[in-house]
């Protein structure tokens, strides 16, 4: 396997600056899904490390953490920093949800939960050639259209989608086993036919390899990655507390979680 050390170096970096830059941009804009996008930001970063040397096809089925995805891109220089500044307000391309159309990478609108994986299936079994990349929520996978997804995915064989599920057990304003349970996925994936493997969705150093393998078609058959993670990733106040899931962060919320930060 490549030497894969200056991705992780290159891949943390990319986590630490996102992680400042939607904080301010959270306190800025006076409200965001903060929560979920801190939790799955190791799995962009770890992805768009290697996105230099290997295309893929991003589609974020839990669209609500759509800013984890642009302060992602600002990375690799699609988008500057400063686009970002009217994110939220009127007329500005960036809401709360991916547009289809809004950037080159954005190739499908989300937010409806439950309908990012059925596309992606649609476009790996349109295309086998193609390399698609889909990042699925815990919470979300109460919605049924996502295991008619995982079904389709098994019976076609799509090795060319990489499902990752971002397990942070909350969903919206509670935890996920007081509203519909997703315990022992693993098992219910494999009675399916899906293999699937745990992995801790913080760590770059076991998500990239993972991800650079899936790139270079060593799988045979599909993978899903069960990431776990901690929604409010990085911000000791946010970490596992329900109300923030989507909030405004107050001044004084924001020189703390900066100082936490490093920013």
């Amino acid at each position: 396997m490549k030497d894969l050390k200056n991705y992780f170096q290159k891949a943390k970096l990319f986590s630490y600056q996102s992680r400042i830059d939607l904080t301010n941009i959270v306190h800025k804009a006076k409200g965001g899904h903060i929560g979920g996008s801190l939790s799955v930001i190791d799995i962009m970063s770890s992805a768009y490390a290697l996105k230099e040397i290997y295309n893929f096809e991003f589609i974020l089925s839990k669209g609500h953490c759509l800013l984890a995805w642009l302060v992602t891109l600002v990375r690799i220089g699609e988008i500057k920093i400063n686009d970002l500044d009217d994110f939220y307000k009127n007329g500005s391309l960036f809401g709360g949800h991916p547009k289809k159309g809004s950037l080159r990478s954005i190739t499908w609108s989300t937010g409806s939960l439950g309908h990012g994986l059925s596309v992606a299936c649609g476009k790996a079994l349109g295309n086998r050639n193609k390399k698609i990349i889909c990042v699925i929520g815990d919470g979300e996978s109460n919605e049924g259209s996502i295991w008619e997804g995982f079904m389709f995915m098994s019976q076609h064989k799509l090795s060319n989608l990489l499902v990752i599920i971002d397990n942070n057990k909350q969903e919206s304003l509670d935890f996920t086993d007081n509203i519909l349970s997703i315990s022992n996925v693993q098992k219910r994936l494999a009675a399916i036919g899906l293999k699937a493997k745990e992995v801790d969705g913080h760590c770059i150093e076991s998500l990239i390899p993972i991800i650079y393998k899936f790139l270079q078609n060593k799988y045979k058959e599909p993978v899903v990655i069960i990431a776990e993670t901690i929604k409010g990733k990085g911000i000791s106040f946010m970490e596992k507390v329900p109300k923030w899931h989507h909030r405004k962060i107050k001044d004084d919320e924001l020189a703390k979680a900066l100082k936490e930060l490093g920013g």
